[in-house]
């Protein structure tokens, strides 16, 4: 008699989950730009072979694709020599698509399980395209047809694809404009449209430090009339300057508008000093003052009966610039005081109020 067993193999399903996530517009909306994500959500390994990532989008909306932010693993700088280098298309029908070439040398690399910080997995590239009409719905989304990730044995994940930008423009600027005034910036700009727009975030830049927000103005959510901004930034130091703003919508969604000039702060004419602020203040206020010319400075502090009470600057070497001091009058009795700059043949008093 003769026994015949019979033995059922099972391979488990790979499942990967791709993301399209920080939708944002910048170069005054000229530009549109977004992150393309992958999470290995199966158990066993899956590594990375020949893939396609496709988005579709209204045709006539976006032209030029540049992809950045290019994940080393599935490129030539595998660790593995797995792939050659990564690259993109853009396609008259309203699509585009990243491609992972996998060249048959190494084993591929394994496609991270770990979720990360946002949740999304691994970052595949981010994607850069030209905004070609501003006024078409975007209706970006993915192309599940075309897109396919795939094993160096030609097997394929089964796909979650999720993320979509369907949102018009947020806001359409007709003008940004920049007056200088002294060490003093005015900038202004005007919006001809806005939508779900909660605000400015206004950001600076100059020749030796990056980008940083100084400011942040509120918006006027949704209207079709023109609408007009300011701000004021003050009390800089000679040099040149770049400003751009950051419209925010309440979704999160976020487009740059850049400053087109530089701004030039340059040397002030005269010395001059100006009214502290705030005034009346406790215990802390600021003394702004000008040096037209390289000299030296004293800046002194003294109270009703003249008798110096706090030397701030003691006949010090300091450039032609824009400057500020802070004082700190803790421990000091309320009452008037005054504070006297002096250089070269200049001299100039102030009042002060200290009050507790």
């Amino acid at each position: 008699m003769m026994t015949v067993f019979s033995v059922n193999y099972s391979v488990s399903q790979n499942t990967v989950t791709n993301t399209i996530a920080n939708f944002s517009l910048f170069n005054n909306g000229s530009k549109f730009k977004f992150d393309v994500y992958s999470l290995r959500t199966s158990a066993p390994d899956f590594r990375m072979g020949n893939s396609s990532y496709f988005l579709k989008y209204t045709p006539g909306t976006f032209s030029n694709v540049v992809i950045t932010n290019v994940n080393p693993k599935y490129t030539v700088l595998s660790s593995t020599n797995s792939y050659n280098e990564m690259d993109s298309y853009t396609y008259s029908s309203g699509k585009v698509s990243i491609q992972v070439y996998y060249n048959n040398l190494g084993p591929g690399d394994v496609i991270s399980n770990d979720p990360g910080a946002n949740g999304l997995g691994e970052r595949i590239a981010t994607i850069n395209l030209d905004v070609v009409n501003q006024n078409n719905l975007p209706d970006l989304k993915w192309d599940n047809i075309n897109t396919a990730v795939v094993d160096p044995f030609f097997q394929y994940a089964v796909l979650t694809n999720n993320g979509a930008y369907n949102e018009p423009l947020p806001v359409e600027l007709s003008s940004f404009t920049s007056v200088v005034s002294g060490n003093e910036v005015n900038l202004s700009w005007t919006t001809s449209l806005e939508q779900n727009n909660r605000g400015f975030e206004i950001e600076r830049k100059n020749e030796i430090a990056d980008w940083k927000k100084i400011g942040f103005v509120e918006g006027s959510g949704n209207t079709n009339a023109p609408v007009s901004y300011i701000y004021k930034d003050k009390f800089l130091a000679k040099g040149k300057y770049n400003y751009r703003i950051k419209q925010l919508d309440f979704n999160g969604n976020f487009e740059y508008f850049d400053l087109n000039s530089e701004v030039n702060i340059g040397i002030p004419a005269v010395y001059s000093l100006a009214q502290n602020f705030p005034n009346p203040f406790n215990p802390a206020t600021k003394i702004n003052f000008t040096v037209p010319v390289n000299s030296r400075i004293s800046l002194r502090i003294y109270d009703i009966n003249g008798r110096e009470v706090k030397t701030i600057i003691n006949n010090e070497m300091r450039n032609a610039d824009y400057y500020s001091a802070d004082v700190n009058f803790s421990g000091f009795s309320s009452g008037v005081y005054f504070y006297t700059l002096s250089g070269n043949d200049f001299i100039q008093t102030k009042k002060m109020t200290l009050i507790k």
